[in-house]
């Protein structure tokens, strides 16, 4: 019933304007199309959602359902999206995909649902959607593997063996029933986010490249885009002067700021930007490292003063769990989990800490540095 509650109205809304849409498209234009399947779908779901809880209906089925009629419909309307059917004597083809804004259903990329839900496996990050939530979208016969990639020392896999599982996937065929062919598998690489950014798809595509594997890739929403936004902080501000913005590792950022010994500056980190943005930086211990290198509290040339770009008294924001929601069994809602947390390099980690003392991290989060975190433009009038 929670499943239904929360889930079934999004979507059910989704392919309703989708259906509208569409059906506007094709009568301003005359031409037939495959819009009547969005409408049978919405119609399902509504039902579902009005038949109670006599269990009559199955919500995750229909949802399925839905969604395969909406990759249906991707088909025949956008050639950039068309499907790579299994074919005879065709090799698998690997598609390397995010899941964008946050791993949530109702933010996915239309690509990637359409990609979902025709694959034969799936090996997904720890940051992207649920196992619960793949297991919604996908064929039954599907083979869901979670390969880790949270930080924050989780048992993760290494990125060798995970070259290694797409490729063993790749090459493997399987045999459909009653039929003595083989035929190509899709398999998927969900990545949180965008998977060029910090995901280390180039060891992955190399990979395939290199025994003559079929992939594809597609762009996705950032969690260094998204997380600031749902924050309610600008990464550009003219009023701010704040016009550019830079993107680092949080795990890389120590040894990438260490090596401008050589110049002097080792702790005046990217003063060539207006605005910092650190990602995979959750553990407190190392966000206060970072706060006391940026803050020239650290290192050799370590100048403590407000002549610098960065000193103890830039504004910063930590935003953990973006876009993130929790659900609730018993009340049948969801509630938001999203944490902001606005101070000054010198201040942040105390201000953390004076929460719960016990605390170690603050993962997945987000660390924005700059006068952007002055602001706030998220809607007070909910």
């Amino acid at each position: 019933m929670l499943f239904r509650n929360l889930l079934l109205p999004s979507v059910c809304i989704f392919l309703t304007a989708v259906g509208v849409a569409t059906a506007f498209a094709c009568q301003s234009t005359h031409t037939l199309c495959n819009h009547d399947v969005v409408h049978r779908s919405s119609s399902a779901l509504r039902a579902s959602r009005q038949s109670g809880e006599d269990g009559r209906e199955d919500p995750s089925e229909l949802l399925r359902q839905s969604i395969k009629d909406l990759a249906t419909l991707l088909d025949s309307t956008d050639g950039n999206l068309a499907s790579y059917k299994s074919r005879p004597g065709c090799s698998s083809v690997v598609h390397i995909i995010g899941t964008g804004l946050t791993p949530s259903l109702t933010s996915l990329p239309l690509s990637t649902l359409h990609v979902l839900s025709q694959a034969d496996v799936v090996l997904y990050d720890s940051l992207g959607l649920s196992f619960r939530d793949i297991c919604h979208i996908v064929p039954r016969h599907c083979k869901v593997m979670c390969v880790g990639k949270r930080g924050d020392d989780a048992k993760s896999w290494k990125q060798t063996d995970i070259d290694q599982m797409l490729l063993e996937m790749a090459l493997q065929q399987q045999t459909e029933d009653n039929q003595d062919h083989q035929t190509s598998r899709i398999i998927v690489r969900l990545k949180g986010g965008d998977p060029f950014l910090f995901g280390r798809t180039r060891s992955e595509i190399e990979t395939l490249r290199a025994n003559n594997i079929t992939y594809t890739y597609s762009p996705a929403i950032s969690s260094c885009i998204a997380g600031p936004h749902l924050g309610g902080i600008p990464l550009t501000d003219a009023e701010l002067n704040c016009q550019s913005f830079g993107v680092w590792s949080g795990t890389d950022a120590f040894g990438r700021s260490y090596g401008l010994n050589d110049q002097g500056n080792e702790a005046d980190f990217a003063s060539g930007v207006d605005v910092l943005v650190f990602l995979m930086i959750g553990r407190l211990d190392k966000l206060e490292a970072l706060c006391d290198l940026l803050a020239g509290k650290r290192g050799k040339n370590s100048v403590v003063g407000n002549d610098r770009k960065w000193h103890v008294d830039t504004p910063c924001a930590v935003i953990q769990n973006a876009g993130g929601v929790s659900s609730d069994v018993s009340l049948g809602s969801q509630t938001p989990v999203q944490k902001v947390w606005r101070s000054t390099l010198g201040n942040i980690v105390p201000m953390i800490r004076s929460e719960d003392e016990a605390r170690v991290s603050v993962s997945p989060a987000v660390f924005v540095v700059g006068r952007v975190c002055e602001l706030d433009l998220t809607c007070t009038t909910r």
